[in-house]
């Protein structure tokens, strides 16, 4: 579980830099800034946890902020 956690974490590190060096450095900070979304939304998913109206809204308000940026 460990190792598979490590090599999970190592892929999103490159990721992140192929992104930062060939993407749109504004939008890539954007998405990366996001990664809590996933875990609420994981918690959601695998454990059944209810989203509370803050956080749904924070997250509704944080899709809204990444198609932002496509619209310029």
């Amino acid at each position: 579980m460990s190792a598979t956690a490590g090599a999970l974490d190592s892929l999103a590190d490159l990721l992140l830099l192929l992104a930062a060096r060939s993407g749109d450095l504004a939008l890539v900070a954007v998405i990366t800034a996001l990664y809590p979304a996933g875990t609420v939304l994981f918690a959601r998913g695998v454990l059944a946890e209810r989203i509370h109206r803050g956080r749904l809204v924070g997250l509704g308000t944080a899709a809204v902020a990444v198609g932002l940026p496509a619209l310029t």
